[in-house]
C-alpha cells in the first residue's frame, strides 16, 4: 500500500530505524509536489507537525511592543516625505493589498506597506514590489525589493528616509536568505568588510574624486526585520540598502562617474570583448551615458592585452606593476582578494562583484551579493572551512595573482594584526547579527519556511548517502543518470558530494538536497578557517602567538594539522618551506605555532 505525505506545513527529519518522537511513517515525497515510490527511500521517517495555533499577527506583535515601549507615544512618519530614524535593532514590517507576489524583476505590485521600529517610530506608505535577484526566484521564499510612493504608486513622487548612517533612499531590498539558518549571512559579511576598508581612504579618494561623503558606503548594509502580509507572519528578511549612485557617492549625471554591475568576466568585458547586453551600467544613469562613458568601458576591455604586450616586451615586475597601478586600485584588489579567500565566497569572481571608477582611467571592486559565504554554497550545502579556495584569477585578478603575492600576504597580516581578521571581532559580528532577531522569530521562520535547507539533513534516494570527504571534490565527476554506479563510487551534483551504498542507475541521490545548520557551526567555522589562512599565508612578519578560541565540545577534535601556500596536510610535510603548525586537543585547546620543515625535521621558529 501507498502513502503520501504533503511536504508543506511539516518539519521531516531524517532518523535511524527507530523513532524518537513523533508518528513513524515512509511516506512518499518530492522536493516539489509530486510523489516518489517508497522503495526509493532508505531511511525511515518520523513527522513533527507544524503548530496548530495560528502564529501571532503583525497587529498583535505590534501591540505587545508599544505596551513596552519605553516612549509614551509613537511618532508616525506616515505624512512626511523627509525624514531620518535611527537604524532599528529589529523591525516589523506589514504589507497590505498584495494579491499576489511578485514573480520578476519589473512585475510591480502596487501595495500599501507599514513600519514599526520598536523603538517608538512607526509609518504606513504607499509602495511599488518587485521580486528581486536572479537564482534566489527559484526558491518559494522570495527577495523583494520596495520603492516607497508618496500621493500614488507612479513612482515620480517618493520620500526621502535616512536609516542611521546610511544614505537617503526611496527604495530598499529585503533579502530572504532562504538557504541560511540566521537569515542574515550577507549582512555578516558586508559588516565584515566594512571593517576591513575602514583603514583605508574612501574609494573615490582613492578614484580622483574629492568631493566628501560620510555616508557612502560602496556595499551594502542591512538589519534583520519581521515581514507580513495582510497582518500574516510571512518571514524574517534582511531590510537591506540597495546599490544606487548616492552609496557610491557618484553624481547621476557625470559621464566618467562609472558603476557596472552584472556578469563583468573574462568573456564579457575583460579580455577585448565587450558584451554590452551582459552587464548593467549602474551609473550614470541611462540618460547620461556617453561615448565618453562607452570608451572608457572599452579601455578597460583592453587593458589585459596592453599588459600583456608589457609582459612580452621583456619589462620588469616593477614596470609592469606600475602600468597595472595606473590601471586599477591595487588596494580595492588586494582587500577583495583576501576577504574572498576568507569568507571563501563561491559566487563573486564572474558576477555579484561591482566594478567602478571616478576618472574613467583607474578601477576598483567591491563585493555584492555574498549570500554564498562563511561555508554556504548555492544549494545550502555547507563546505568545510579547510576548502582550498581556487585562487582569483579572473580579469585583474590574474596580473595580481602573479605580480602581488608578497603584497596579498602583508595586507592578510595586517588584518591579522589591527584585529579586523581576529575570531574575536568576526565572531562578535556573528553574535550581534543572530540575537538582534528575537528567538520566537527564528522559531515562526522555521514553522514558515520547514522546507528551507538549512533545517535538516539530506533526503537521499534508497542506494546513496552523502560523502562527507571533500579532498578530490574538483576532480570528481559529475552525476549522470546514464552512468551505473556500484557500491563505494562517489559523484558530484549540486555542490555535493554523493557516495553510492549499493549498484544504482538512474535515480539521482537525493530527493532533498539539505544540511543542518547552526550557530556552533558557523562560529567553529571562522575559527578553523583562519587556522587555514595563517598557513596559506605563511610569512615572517605573521603574527606570533595567535590564540584561538575553544571548540565547543560537541566539535572537539584531536589533530595536528600542517597549513602552507600549497595546501594542508595532516601528516608531517615531506617538502621543505615555511608551515603554520595547528594542534587540537581533546580538551579543546587549540595551540599555533610557526614551523620550518627542514631535512626530515620540525624546528619551531
Amino acid at each position: 500500500m501507498k502513502k503520501t505525505l504533503s511536504m508543506v506545513g511539516a518539519v521531516l527529519t531524517c532518523v535511524t530505524a527507530t523513532a524518537q518522537n513523533g508518528e513513524l511513517a515512509t511516506p512518499q515525497l518530492s522536493a516539489v509536489t509530486g510523489n516518489i515510490p517508497t522503495d526509493t527511500m532508505f531511511v525511515d521517517w518520523y513527522v513533527t507537525p507544524a503548530p496548530t495555533v495560528p502564529l501571532p499577527s503583525f497587529e498583535e506583535t505590534t501591540e505587545i511592543l508599544r505596551q513596552g515601549d519605553a516612549t509614551s507615544s509613537l511618532t508616525d512618519y506616515s505624512e512626511v516625505e523627509n525624514f531620518e530614524i535611527a537604524e532599528p535593532r529589529f523591525a516589523w514590517v506589514n504589507i497590505t493589498g498584495l494579491t499576489s507576489f511578485p514573480q520578476s524583476k519589473e512585475d510591480f505590485r502596487k501595495v500599501w506597506v507599514e513600519v514599526y521600529t520598536g523603538a517608538g517610530v512607526y509609518f504606513r506608505k504607499r509602495a511599488l514590489l518587485e521580486a528581486q535577484g536572479s537564482w534566489s526566484l527559484k526558491f518559494p521564499k522570495r527577495n523583494f525589493s520596495c520603492q516607497f510612493c508618496e500621493k500614488d504608486w507612479t513612482g515620480e513622487s517618493t520620500p526621502s528616509i535616512r536609516i542611521g548612517n546610511w544614505v537617503k533612499q526611496d527604495e530598499f531590498h529585503f533579502k530572504a536568505f532562504y538557504t541560511d539558518f540566521c537569515r542574515g549571512i550577507g549582512e555578516i559579511g558586508y559588516k565584515l568588510f566594512h571593517n576591513l576598508v575602514s583603514d583605508r581612504s574612501p574609494y573615490w579618494e582613492r578614484g580622483g574624486y574629492t568631493v566628501p561623503s560620510k555616508r557612502a558606503r560602496c556595499i551594502p548594509d542591512g538589519f534583520p526585520c519581521a515581514v507580513y502580509i495582510d497582518g500574516s507572519f510571512h518571514g524574517v528578511y534582511a531590510w537591506q540598502l540597495k546599490k544606487s549612485h548616492k552609496n557610491m557617492n557618484m553624481e547621476k549625471a557625470e559621464p566618467l562617474h562609472i558603476h557596472l554591475d552584472g556578469n563583468l568576466n573574462n568573456s564579457t568585458l575583460f579580455h577585448g570583448r565587450v558584451g554590452w547586453n551582459d552587464f548593467d551600467i549602474r551609473n550614470p544613469k541611462e540618460a547620461y551615458v556617453t561615448a565618453q562613458t562607452k570608451s572608457a568601458i572599452t579601455r578597460l576591455s583592453r587593458y589585459d592585452s596592453e599588459l600583456t604586450a608589457l609582459e612580452k616586451s621583456g619589462a620588469d615586475s616593477v614596470s609592469i606593476k606600475h602600468a597595472f597601478e595606473e590601471m586599477f586600485d591595487i588596494s580595492s584588489l588586494l582587500d577583495y582578494d583576501v576577504f574572498f579567500q576568507f569568507v571563501c565566497n563561491g559566487d563573486g569572481s564572474l558576477k555579484n562583484w561591482q566594478w567602478f571608477t571616478y576618472d574613467g582611467k583607474k578601477w576598483m571592486v567591491a563585493p555584492y551579493d555574498l549570500d554564498q559565504t562563511f561555508g554556504l554554497n548555492l544549494y545550502g550545502v555547507v563546505r568545510p572551512a579547510i576548502w582550498n579556495h581556487s585562487p582569483l584569477t579572473e580579469g585583474p585578478f590574474y596580473w595580481v595573482e602573479h605580480y602581488y603575492q608578497k603584497e596579498l600576504r602583508q595586507r592578510y597580516a595586517e588584518l591579522r594584526k589591527n584585529g579586523v581578521f581576529s575570531a574575536t571581532n568576526i565572531l562578535s559580528i556573528i553574535d550581534d547579527w543572530y540575537e538582534r532577531v528575537p528567538a520566537e522569530m527564528y522559531e515562526q521562520e522555521k514553522s514558515r519556511w520547514p522546507d528551507s535547507p538549512c533545517y535538516g539533513p539530506a533526503i537521499c534516494n534508497k542506494g546513496w548517502q552523502p560523502y562527507p570527504n571533500w579532498t578530490h571534490y574538483e576532480s570528481t565527476p559529475a552525476y549522470s543518470s546514464a552512468t551505473t554506479y556500484r557500491s563505494g563510487d562517489v559523484c558530484k551534483l549540486e555542490g555535493r558530494l554523493w557516495q553510492a551504498t549499493q549498484s544504482v542507475s538512474g535515480v539521482r541521490p537525493y530527493i532533498r538536497n539539505s544540511q543542518l545548520d547552526s550557530l556552533p557551526r558557523l562560529r567553529n567555522w571562522v575559527i578553523v578557517r583562519l587556522g587555514y589562512l595563517d598557513g596559506h599565508y605563511a610569512l615572517d612578519d605573521m603574527p606570533n602567538n595567535i590564540t584561538y578560541p575553544e571548540l565547543p565540545d560537541n566539535e572537539e577534535i584531536e589533530q595536528t594539522t600542517y597549513y602552507s601556500l600549497n595546501g594542508i596536510l595532516t601528516t608531517v610535510p615531506s617538502q621543505r618551506g615555511l608551515y603554520i603548525k595547528i594542534v587540537r586537543y581533546k580538551n579543546s585547546l587549540v595551540k599555533k605555532s610557526k614551523v620550518f620543515f627542514n631535512n626530515s625535521s620540525l624546528k619551531n621558529k
